[in-house]
């Protein structure tokens, strides 16, 4: 029997048959692809199905390693070894497409709990947690996508980029001018956790959600009219990098802001690798009991105005009002962005300079 990691999927490849096997292959790839503690464990009870192994063979298994193949069928008197895992996919009978993301949560809601990538840290992010709120636990208002609806009426754009959607909080208060407006949305995110709750509640034929990755967008050049991010650039791996693909991939510009530290400071020169200052703080959570890592990724001032010089699309302005780190000793200089044919100081009169919501 195959050594175990943590955690692992086990499929009858003879009773799934060849497509679903295929597609519950596809599925492990695309949300497991980065997640060392799982795998998918194919046997077969008579015989794995003709050309699965041709099939596994174009996965790219020099960068994935999580699925298990055993080749010779199991015999009767050992299958009971697998038929009582919890995780054997053959029962979950009506198998659809992401189903083995949405198990993984259901029976692991806390496993990731260094990072993003778990359940009630997902709930903070997950608008049905905060609608019918009135306290300090409510952190979305229809008031906060006042900008990007104005935006959307000035530009009429076909296709428009959310880079860092959560579960579908901000789509959730721009679904009416997107539907009336006939525009296809696009949402992007890291957390698996997010993705699966924006597939499951908002996707439809105009608005789909996809893991992505905001400092390397899947997408071509100008592949969109507009796209906008919001609490995302001081989380990802490099804001600069991230900005210059906002920029390639949003024809008219995007919606964006990042808090940048000038002049080289002496007291952070030792937290500073190259153009970014990573700053740990610790982060606290509503709805989870741990302090977690959370490393914000604040660039040079001089490398951020350097980078935009080339950009045509966006304006960008700077407000310094909120001082975040204050408390750290620690002063920024915050940069907004704006898609250049639509700003104009009139339209932001109760515009939030936040760079964090």
């Amino acid at each position: 029997m195959a050594k175990s990691k943590k955690i692992a999927f086990y499929l009858d490849t003879t009773i799934a048959g060849y497509e679903k096997t295929t597609l519950i292959v596809k599925d492990y790839v695309y949300w497991f692809k980065n997640d060392i503690q799982t795998q998918l464990v194919l046997f077969s009870s008579a015989g794995h199905p003709d050309d699965l192994k041709r099939f596994l063979s174009t996965v790219d298994h020099k960068n994935f390693t999580g699925i298990t193949l055993i080749e010779k069928p199991i015999p009767p008197e050992k299958l009971h070894r697998y038929y009582t895992k919890r995780l054997l996919l053959n029962e979950w009978v009506h198998y659809k497409k992401d189903d083995i993301f949405r198990l993984y949560k259901f029976f692991y809601p806390s496993n990731r709990e260094t990072d993003f990538d778990n359940q009630p840290i997902s709930i903070q992010y997950d608008i049905r947690y905060h609608e019918k709120r009135s306290d300090e636990y409510k952190s979305y208002s229809q008031e906060q996508t006042t900008h990007i609806q104005s935006a959307l009426d000035f530009f009429q754009p076909q296709r428009i980029l959310d880079a860092g959607c959560g579960a579908g909080a901000q789509f959730y208060f721009l679904r009416e001018k997107i539907k009336q407006l006939n525009i296809n949305y696009v949402g992007i995110d890291a957390s698996r956790f997010q993705i699966i709750k924006a597939i499951d509640l908002f996707q439809d034929k105009k608005a789909s959600f996809q893991l992505g990755d905001i400092t390397q967008l899947n997408f071509n050049d100008h592949t969109f009219d507009l796209g906008f991010t919001e609490s995302t650039l001081m989380f990802c791996s490099d804001p600069i990098k991230a900005i210059k693909e906002l920029t390639r991939v949003c024809k008219k510009g995007f919606f964006a802001s990042l808090y940048t530290i000038k002049n080289n400071p002496e007291q952070l020169k030792s937290l500073k690798k190259g153009h970014l200052y990573y700053l740990d703080t610790g982060a606290t959570w509503k709805y989870y009991d741990k302090i977690t890592p959370n490393v914000y990724k604040i660039p040079d001032y001089q490398q951020i105005m350097k980078t935009t010089q080339s950009f045509k699309n966006v304006m960008m302005i700077q407000n310094d009002a909120d001082q975040f780190f204050e408390p750290l000793g620690i002063s920024t200089t915050n940069l907004f962005f704006f898609p250049r044919d639509w700003y104009h100081p009139s339209k932001l009169e109760k515009f939030s300079y936040h760079p964090l919501m």
